[in-house]
C-alpha cells in the first residue's frame, strides 16, 4: 500500500496549481481527500509564522484524521504544498521533509520554463511523471 495518497500544490491566492490523487480509491474517497486539503489550507492560513517569511518552509503535521495524516510546506512565495499520507507508525518526519524538498525543486524547475504562465495550472506530463516517481520513492 502506498504511503502518499494525495498531493496538492496551491497558489498564493489558494488557486489549485496541481492536484493528484494516488489512492486509486472511489469517487467518494477522492472527494474526501479534496475536503481534507481544503481544511489544511485553513490551518495553514491560521498557523503562526505563515504570515511572515521564515527560513523554515516545512510546516510539519497540520492535522491527523482517522486514516490519514496531513503535512504542509509553504514556500517563500506563498505557494503551498500539501500531502495526505496514510496514518502509519513508520512515517518519518525526515522522509516527509525530503519529499517536500524534492517536490519543491521539481516545481521550481517546471515553473522556470519560459513557456509556463505564472500562477496557472501545471499541465506538464513530465512534471506529473516526476511527481509520481517521487511519490513512489517514499
Amino acid at each position: 500500500m502506498k504511503k502518499i495518497v494525495f498531493v496538492a500544490i496551491v497558489g498564493k491566492d489558494n488557486d489549485p496549481l496541481f492536484i493528484h490523487d494516488y489512492s486509486g480509491g472511489s469517487e467518494d474517497n477522492k472527494l474526501k481527500l479534496h475536503y481534507i486539503v481544503h481544511c489544511a489550507l485553513d490551518i495553514i492560513e491560521d498557523k503562526p509564522g505563515t504570515k511572515r517569511i521564515s527560513n523554515e518552509m516545512y510546516l510539519g503535521l497540520l492535522y491527523p484524521t482517522d486514516e490519514y495524516k496531513v503535512y504542509g510546506y509553504l514556500t517563500n512565495t506563498k505557494i503551498k504544498f500539501i500531502i495526505v499520507v496514510f496514518d502509519t507508525t513508520d512515517n518519518k518526519d525526515s522522509d516527509i521533509k525530503t519529499f517536500f524538498k524534492r517536490l519543491h525543486l521539481r516545481y521550481v524547475k517546471t515553473t522556470s520554463n519560459p513557456f509556463y504562465k505564472p500562477n496557472t495550472k501545471i499541465d506538464s506530463k513530465m512534471f506529473q511523471s516526476d511527481v509520481a516517481a517521487i511519490v513512489q520513492s517514499l
